[in-house]
């Protein structure tokens, strides 16, 4: 059928849950299952590989865990790339699907590529691409389905997108690092890979009962739209791929991105000007140093004559509203004020990811024997320790839902989302301070090891946090984004999480800190910026912008 069959809008007087969201949901389900079964085992792959390469046991773990979290780094800076594609160009729909394909490539690769680096990176590469460029558009096609009608239903609909989430990688975390024991890294590696064909296929088969919400203006001039924005992005995003590369690269790379993307930008100007994000934001600073300008001169005139009253420029905002209309306008200013919470969030991101290297890295120096009722003693492996997050994750998000809100609900206590997001950010601060009393414990005594269950305490209160922050940022961050800015502002929030693995990574490579004061520093700095977080929140204008 062709694109004129597809619904371009929600049905407004439909009350109950939109016909694609199974679709959705089933896609990502396994999508997910897909992306953690490979993460799961990827810092001991990353270790063994980096061993093999003649790296000693602890500088092998250091460059484990930085290329995890570069790797997560580019998982999360992509976003920013696809929201700009879906937006402007592909549609979401599109996007979605074709990198889709890429992820499964990645997949591939990393599999008939066992014991390379060089495979690895590309592996890896595509991966991110395809798992980062998807990202900011699932979310954003989720919200796209519902209009006026059944608006009550996102937060529940956010609600059950994370459940599936967890559930799927509940399962991942558990079976792929077994099965790599079983059968070796090839297969585990592959396995996740028919994973994320299987969501892909689901996906396809829902494209008659989804909203596609058009790309804006699409075509010719969407194409050059997206082309310039990208390079653009790479200005600075390129950082996150080139931070190990010399000064020289660096600037090149980046000088070379800007160059052409802003050639490329003014080039589109002359087509057609464009009342996108980047050419408002760029009218308005434009006219904000004009307005200074005239201010001066205004100022000057005025006590050189010592007459006549002073009159004030028109503001940047009603400039900006009469050349591109006010839709325009808001949907600058509302990038802006959500950019402002965001960069908080970051720091969150950096210690939530953690347990997916640095945490297991403190679980292999810990008994990991296990006694079952039915199958006596088994020890687990270090990698299977991080699927206590998503269990606790499918535990927390109905008995916050339909237990602790009601309860502070009674008592006179209204949690807004921004004050949910306060209070994870502190529990998470505080599961770093559980893990690095752990690691202390571990220190003193290297002969006597202690259960790794006592990392049950860290894992309830960084998952209690992402369930807090994450879940309720996720829906947050879409209420916030005018129609034409959903799967952009999706992007910069999934900027953060990029933001705050750059930190980690950083840190793990050059810091050289024992494992226990690594651990202390992230606990203050998330105490920190969960302060500063609240005193921002406390000053924000919350709006909802329905489609």
């Amino acid at each position: 059928m062709g694109k004129l069959a597809y619904k371009t809008l929600p049905d407004h007087q439909n009350k109950s849950w939109p016909s694609g969201i199974n679709y959705i949901i089933g896609n990502e389900g396994c999508e997910r299952f897909s992306y953690y079964g490979m993460n799961a085992i990827l810092y001991i792959y990353c270790v063994t590989l980096f061993v093999s390469n003649s790296l000693g046991q602890d500088e092998a773990s250091n460059m484990a865990t930085s290329t995890v979290h570069l790797f997560k780094t580019g998982v999360y800076a992509f976003p920013m790339i696809g929201a700009i594609i879906a937006d402007r160009f592909l549609g979401k729909y599109n996007t979605i699907l074709y990198l889709s394909l890429v992820y499964c490539l990645g997949h591939v690769v990393l599999s008939f590529t066992e014991g390379s680096i060089y495979g690895m990176a590309v592996g890896l590469g595509l991966i991110a691409i395809g798992s980062g460029g998807i990202k900011p558009c699932v979310s954003a096609h989720v919200g796209d389905q519902f209009g006026k009608g059944n608006w009550n239903l996102l937060q529940k609909v956010y609600q059950i997108f994370y459940f599936i989430i967890n559930f799927g990688s509940f399962f991942a975390v558990l079976l792929i690092p077994l099965i790599k024991e079983w059968f070796g890294w090839r297969v585990a590696f592959l396995i996740p890979g028919v994973l994320m064909f299987i969501a892909t296929f689901v996906f396809w088969l829902g494209r008659k009962s989804f909203v596609h919400i058009p790309p804006s203006p699409g075509k010719r001039l969407g194409f050059f739209d997206s082309l310039s924005s990208v390079l653009l992005f790479l200005t600075f995003g390129s950082l996150f791929f080139t931070a190990q590369k010399s000064f020289l690269t660096i600037a090149l790379v980046s000088t070379s991105c800007f160059m052409a993307g802003l050639s490329l930008f003014f080039y589109r100007q002359k087509l057609q000007r464009d009342d996108g994000f980047l050419s408002v934001s760029l009218f308005m600073v434009k006219d904000y140093f004009s307005n200074l300008f005239y201010k001066r001169n205004l100022v000057l005139a005025y006590v050189g004559s010592n007459s006549g009253p002073l009159v004030s420029a028109p503001s940047v905002s009603a400039n900006a509203q009469r050349e591109f209309g006010n839709e325009a306008v808001e949907g600058v200013k509302a990038v802006g004020r959500i950019i402002s919470i965001f960069i908080m969030v970051s720091i969150f991101w950096a210690l939530f990811d953690q347990h997916s290297s640095s945490w297991i890295r403190q679980a292999e120096m810990m008994d990991l024997s296990l006694y079952l009722p039915i199958f006596g003693e088994i020890t687990m492996l270090s990698s299977q320790i991080p699927s206590l997050n998503p269990i606790m994750v499918m535990a927390l998000i109905p008995f916050w839902a339909y237990v602790v809100e009601p309860f502070l609900s009674r008592l006179g206590i209204s949690m807004t989302p921004l004050k949910k997001m306060t209070l994870g950010m502190l529990l998470a601060s505080f599961s770093f301070v559980a893990v690095a009393l752990l690691q202390g414990q571990i220190d003193a005594d290297p002969s006597i090891k202690i259960h790794v269950l006592w990392q049950i305490i860290p894992y309830l209160l960084i998952t209690t946090s992402e369930v807090l922050v994450s879940i309720t940022g996720l829906e947050f961050a879409y209420s916030q984004a005018p129609k034409r800015m959903k799967s952009t502002v999706m992007g910069f929030w999934l900027l953060s999480v990029a933001l705050g693995n750059v930190l980690v990574a950083v840190l793990a490579r050059f810091s050289h800190l024992a494992l226990e004061n690594f651990f202390w520093l992230f606990a203050l700095l998330m105490a920190l910026a969960g302060l500063i977080f609240a005193f921002r929140a406390k000053n924000y204008q919350v709006k909802d912008y329905t489609q």
